[in-house]
């Protein structure tokens, strides 16, 4: 759609796009075919997208013959997508943030492609990954910090990146997207994220421990990321040295520091678990 296409429609149903809701429809070709490219859609695929606003992302899916489940929390949008895509969309209202997505996937096959709201791009993210049915593929369009907080960087790892990392095969920065691929442009750039999730059975088998421990585990040390990791697991130099030399890691590391397998050691460490609770 172009922005005026855009504007038009949206005076059908009343109103500009939603501040509040972060409402920046895609307007660039590239950057759609891009996302659609990397979601490797086939006929008959199930796809859940959150926030399909206008249906812009919704229509190209849908061409490539995917069966969509779009949840959408401006219910200005509704009627407009339910006309315009009578057959192969399933819209259910309301916010992703706080809905059950095992209601709309069950243990079917599905994949997660969305134009992500910024405000909830991470959430969204943990949603889909850590969902008790993962998906097959995750595609998303998200403000670039956040695709590249992601991905964990050689020697540096955000609880994003470990969240990532623990429940995918792999996770990869397909294109920069400029703000000027957007009506109305936002202030930032975005990126388009590809993750190939791991099953549960799969990630149990890779790591030896249920990541959810190790995720409890690393928001503590999260906690405050200027502190050092000893000192947000609450642990004194006594407690911590000899987990450490264990881990063969520096006493004074930060929680960044620590990669993906030294989150898991860490995690599996018995007196760790046993200080740290």
């Amino acid at each position: 759609m172009t922005p005026t296409e855009i504007n038009q429609a949206l005076e059908k149903i009343g109103g500009r796009p939603n501040k509040k809701l972060g409402q920046h429809f895609l307007i660039d070709a590239v950057a759609l075919d891009a996302i659609v490219g990397a979601a490797d859609i086939h006929q008959g695929d199930h796809v859940l997208e959150v926030g399909p606003g206008l249906g812009v992302l919704t229509d190209a899916l849908l061409h490539q013959g995917a069966n969509v489940t779009a949840i959408e929390q401006d219910r200005r949008f509704l009627a407009h997508l339910t006309s315009q895509y009578p057959e192969g969309l399933t819209v259910i209202h309301g916010d992703a943030a706080r809905l059950d997505w095992m209601d709309f996937v069950r243990d079917g096959q599905w994949k997660f492609v969305s134009n992500l709201p910024y405000s909830i791009s991470s959430l969204a993210l943990r949603k889909a990954l850590w969902n008790e049915n993962p998906p097959a593929k995750v595609v998303v369009l998200v403000q670039r910090e956040v695709a590249e907080r992601a991905i964990a960087k050689e020697g540096k790892t955000s609880l994003l990146s470990l969240m990532v990392a623990l429940a995918s095969r792999t996770a990869t920065l397909v294109r920069r997207v400029p703000a000027g691929a957007f009506y109305p442009p936002p202030q930032v750039e975005s990126a388009i994220l590809a993750i190939e999730p791991l099953s549960q059975a799969e990630r149990l088998k890779k790591w030896g421990i249920n990541p959810e421990k190790v995720m409890a585990l690393a928001k503590k040390g999260f906690a405050h990321p200027r502190k050092l990791l000893s000192s947000n697991l609450g642990l004194t130099a006594d407690m911590w040295k000899p987990i450490a030399d264990r881990l063969g890691i520096d006493p004074r590391v930060r929680a960044e520091d620590l990669s993906p397998e030294l989150w898991v050691a860490l995690a599996r460490d018995e007196q760790a678990t046993l200080v740290c609770g």
